[in-house]
């Protein structure tokens, strides 16, 4: 009897040890399509950006920092010390890269950093509100680019190798598009968005692999990983080709291509030209203003002005320490007669509800601001108004004076060319590189003609001529939509755009043949609402409205005695003044008269006022609440998205947890099956196995107490879930699994089977499977869904006996 119940030592080879987990070396190919898919995603930033100028570094950012992280998996660092190491890497990259002086060795902020850093944030923040995309790559800007780049490509590796959910990954390529989307006016393009796209499959094919790999020990791959994939790329595009449809504000296209929602409001700024070709392909109105005032003429909101032509981008120069605090009083512009005779004083009440910015919107030309709040001060070099205390428009009410003079096409015909000292050189300057196209055509214009004010009509009748297009679209399909001298002369050979091209053409040819220009930015008169109220002294103010929709830009060109004088060359945009309405015939001498005009002097000052006709706003209708509507439905989608992202929350933690269990048993499963006769236990499989069952149980409303042992839980389960056949069996082999490696004694070496009860297999991944098929199809839909978004296992996770 003794004989028969010891264990003898076994008589030929020792337990062999437990096979070795495979080796990942896929870690490193899914880093690398992270990598890819990245930089495919940012492709997206050409035209937000210069184009490539992002490209060198963010290469260098993004490959120290993946590869960094890629190294710790080799050394089978956990998944905390890697996300650690990425940050660090980040961190120690963007440090040698833009704070090498501030830095400790290099890579280490020091003392200095702060400082540094506030400094390229800030002139990051005046990039992105002063220049017209694509915005110049400055060190403040592209280090908001490799620090945002960076830390997205962290998230995407991390779960997409790490947690083994390369599908979530998409949310981070998302993120990438979102600014290119809002704020091109083509939105991400479709070569960027397929290359995105393709980047994408291909980093879940890699991830596939690399689980089928690892679930089966190195051995095999599983072929279906392509499939897969192709599935979720058709589902992303009929997505993408169903958003259109049922989101407002497109206007053609798909979302890669067609108008994009412009989800950030009006265009606010240092430079409210920054998104005006934006705003005007908007198909609703945003940044809702309303004004009223008792001038007879429309009236245009003037906010600043862009005068220097010399750089790539024009934007309007902020002038600070010329500027002049206080705006109650605001003195004579520069070149302008402080007395002007024959002007007239307006009254303008402006209420600028949703539109925000730090240029005041105001008539032209402003004597005094009153009931403003903040601190603004007025530049005497034209007359802007901005914040000096980091204030805005936003929901500001305040009561501007301004002066408008009356002019005649005969008063301003007999002025003579201005002297050269009456305005500052910056109005005068044309750059070098100023296209010859621009030179010659002005040439053809205005060469026959001697006063300036014959050379500016010539060239405003000539942009308005038949030859000429109004088009939002064009600049954008012809690639020179924007502003800078490159624009212009390619605007000249399309004759195709909207405002920004023609205010600027007629600016820079208006230099061209010496006279003074610059080009206001601001908002066309917009449109009546009916309604009046009581001005300053009793007078009697008419209210119109102005959005997005009117936004707008203009020249002012210089004429000495008068100060500066609008003009309109955009055809079926705003309104032509009166003294340029008409028909055009020089009114002064042709360049071959003999008598030729004396220049000197002072002109006469125009005797007579005509009173500019109401021409046809291209304009739509701005609805009393349009704005207000807009904004409350795009902050209630956001707030419904990051609600959504909140909810799946549960969802993401869970299925990580059950694809670690379930690679940790398939794993098992395919190196070859149960407790042998030399006394290997089945190396934790069969516990992740049990586990699983268990919480999923539990978030189907059966939990597990903590005095159940297996086979109670498992007899009250059969019972109350109504198991039967199949799912029944598969929870009786899981338990019985468990049992075994959990109880039995897997070190003394074999027995008989007669002493030792032990499971026929090791258990197996398609038991879990079939146990929660069950619960799933034997609960209602609510508890459905409460087990899948909001799992109580998450609360109540199963803790094993530990008695292994």
């Amino acid at each position: 009897m003794t004989a028969t119940l010891s264990r003898p030592a076994p008589a030929q080879a020792p337990p062999a040890s437990p096979p070795a987990p495979p080796a990942d070396p896929w870690h490193w190919a899914v880093t690398g399509a992270v990598l890819l898919a990245v930089l495919a995603a940012s492709t997206s930033l050409n035209g937000v950006v210069e184009p490539w100028t992002w490209l060198g570094p963010v290469l260098r950012t993004l490959v120290p920092v993946l590869l960094a992280m890629a190294l710790t998996r080799t050394l089978r660092l956990n998944g905390a010390v890697t996300a650690l190491v990425g940050v660090l890497a980040l961190v120690g990259v963007l440090t040698a890269g833009f704070f090498p002086r501030q830095s400790i060795l290099g890579v280490i902020p020091g003392p200095g950093t702060p400082l540094e850093l506030q400094r390229l944030l800030d002139q990051a923040e005046e990039t992105v509100v002063s220049q017209v995309a694509p915005v110049l790559p400055g060190a403040g800007l592209v280090l908001v680019l490799c620090a945002a780049l960076g830390l997205i490509a962290i998230i995407i590796d991390l779960v997409s190798t790490t947690l083994g959910m390369p599908a979530a990954s998409g949310l981070g390529l998302f993120t990438i598009l979102v600014t290119p989307a809002v704020v091109k006016p083509d939105g991400v393009g479709m070569p960027a968005f397929v290359a995105t796209v393709l980047a994408f499959l291909f980093l879940l094919a890699l991830a596939q692999r690399r689980e089928d790999r690892l679930a089966s020990g190195g051995a095999r791959a599983s072929t279906g990983f392509a499939g897969r994939s192709a599935i979720i790329g058709a589902a992303a595009l009929a997505v993408t080709v169903a958003l259109p449809t049922t989101i407002p504000g497109f206007t053609s296209g798909t979302f890669p291509q067609g108008a994009r929602l412009n989800v950030w409001g009006t265009a606010t700024g240092l430079n409210p030209a920054v998104t005006l070709g934006n705003d005007l392909r908007n198909p609703t109105g945003f940044g809702r203003i309303t004004y009223s005032t008792n001038s007879d003429a429309p009236l245009y909101l003037r906010a600043v002005t862009l005068e220097d032509f010399s750089g790539r981008r024009w934007e309007p120069d902020q002038r600070i320490n010329d500027r002049e605090t206080g705006v109650a009083d605001i003195g004579a512009e520069d070149g302008t007669p402080e007395d002007l005779p024959r002007s007239s004083t307006v009254s303008t009440r402006v209420t600028t509800q949703s539109y925000a910015s730090p240029w005041l919107v105001a008539p032209y030309a402003p004597t005094g601001v009153t009931n403003l709040a903040g601190a603004w001060a007025w530049d005497p070099a034209n007359l802007s108004i901005l914040s000096t205390d980091g204030g805005s428009t936003a929901r500001q009410e305040y009561l501007v004076q301004s002066r408008a003079a009356d002019l005649t096409r005969e008063g301003l015909g007999v002025i003579g060319p201005s002297d050269p000292d009456a305005v500052a050189e910056v109005f005068t300057a044309l750059p070098e590189d100023t296209p010859e196209i621009v030179r010659t055509r002005t040439a053809e214009v205005t060469d026959e003609f001697v006063n300036p004010y014959d050379k500016a009509i010539a060239i405003q009748s000539y942009l308005r001529g038949p030859d000429f297009s109004y088009s939002v679209e064009a600049p954008v399909d012809g690639g020179y939509d924007g502003n800078g001298m490159d624009v212009m002369a390619r605007f000249l050979e399309a004759k195709s755009g909207y405002c920004v091209h023609y205010a600027g053409t007629m600016a820079v040819m208006a230099r061209a043949a010496g006279i003074p220009s610059r080009v206001a930015i601001g908002y066309t008169p917009g449109s009546p609402t009916g309604d009046t109220e009581e001005g300053p002294e009793g007078t009697e103010l008419r209210e119109f409205v102005v959005d997005s929709r009117n936004a707008h830009a203009w020249p002012e060109l210089y004429f000495e005695g008068v100060g500066w004088v609008q003009f309109e060359p955009t055809p079926s945009r705003g309104v032509v003044p009166a003294y340029a309405q008409q028909a055009f015939s020089p009114v002064g001498p042709r360049a071959d008269d003999s008598d030729a005009l004396n220049p000197g002097g002072n002109p006469p000052v125009p005797d007579g006022s005509a009173s500019a006709t109401d021409p046809a706003q291209d304009e739509g209708q701005a609805g009393g609440g349009a704005a207000e509507d807009e904004a409350r439905s795009v902050t209630g989608a956001l707030v419904g998205l990051g609600a959504v992202l909140l909810a799946l929350l549960p969802f993401l933690l869970r299925t990580a947890r059950t694809r670690a269990r379930r690679r940790t048993v398939v794993v098992r499963e395919a190196a070859g099956g149960t407790d042998d006769t030399n006394g290997r236990g089945l190396d934790g499989a069969a516990t992740a196995a049990w586990a699983e069952t268990t919480e999923i149980a539990g978030d189907y409303g059966h939990r597990l107490e903590p005095t159940d042992t297996p086979r109670t839980f498992a007899g009250r389960l059969t019972r109350d879930a109504g198991f039967d056949g199949d799912p029944a069996t598969s929870l009786s082999r899981l338990r019985a699994a468990y049992e075994f490696e959990e109880y039995a004694d897997h070190g003394a070496g074999p027995a008989p089977t007669s002493t030792r009860a032990r499971p026929a297999a090791a258990p197996r991944w398609d038991d879990v499977d079939t146990v929660t098929q069950a619960l799933r199809a034997g609960s209602t839909w609510s508890t459905r869904v409460r087990a899948r978004m909001f799992p109580q296992s998450l609360l109540n996770r199963f803790r094993g006996s530990g008695r292994r």
